[in-house]
């Protein structure tokens, strides 16, 4: 009777040290998920912060530019001087002027004015939607930034006539951001017209060169 009795009392005991058993490897398994999810944590902080930089990417612009400042003084101003080009064989004459620049937080506006001083009209083609293009380049012909870059052209021939006396307007915008780009010993901006004549297929107008030094 006694060993009936031990043996029934065995089994709950034996069941319960089984049910301990899968308690204790539930919770080892939870800690071990516990500790990868914190390993994995800083990974996902830092695609977050990768995202938060794409997000805002002027705060690398920022941090890049105030490196550039470090040689100008504190209240830059931008110089401008026009670099002499060949434009004896021109048809048309043209004129680049910028407005006054005042921070790198703020566009510089510029005008493009390309006058018909011939006796008679001049036919003119253009192989696009742009009537001209302004280019940032390096003093070694690095290019570094480009009016056209940001906009969008109908892909169309386009003929027009440009009567005597007249004169064509182009207006563009100088972002902050080329500005900022201009090398300590300075840039090269040059007023591109893309019409050509009609009859020779040469150009009419050659390119309008200033050089922009940051002092």
């Amino acid at each position: 009777m006694a060993n009936l009795l031990a043996l029934t009392l065995a089994k709950p005991i034996s069941t319960l040290s089984r049910m301990w058993g899968h308690v204790g490897l539930v919770l080892l398994a939870g800690q071990l998920l516990g500790c990868f999810a914190m390993e994995a944590q800083p990974s996902n902080n830092a695609a977050d912060i990768g995202a938060d930089v794409a997000k805002h990417p002027e705060v690398i612009y920022s941090a890049d530019l105030a490196t550039k400042l470090k040689g100008i003084k504190e209240k830059p101003s931008l110089k401008v001087e026009k670099v002499s080009t060949n434009d004896s064989k021109s048809q048309l004459k043209g004129e680049l002027t910028l407005e006054s620049f005042v921070d790198f937080k703020q566009a510089v506006n510029a005008k493009l004015v390309i006058h018909n001083p011939a006796p008679h009209a001049i036919s003119l083609r253009y192989h696009s939607g742009m009537t001209a293009d302004l280019v940032l380049t390096t003093e070694q012909g690095q290019r570094l930034w480009a009016w056209s870059d940001d906009m969008m052209f109908t892909q169309a021939l386009r003929d027009t006539q440009l009567a005597s006396g007249e004169s064509l307007v182009v207006a563009f915008a100088i972002p902050p951001k080329a500005l900022a780009g201009i090398p300590m010993e300075g840039a090269y901006l040059e007023a591109q017209f893309s019409g050509i004549a009609i009859q020779s297929g040469l150009p009419v107008m050659a390119p309008i060169v200033l050089l922009l030094k940051l002092e």
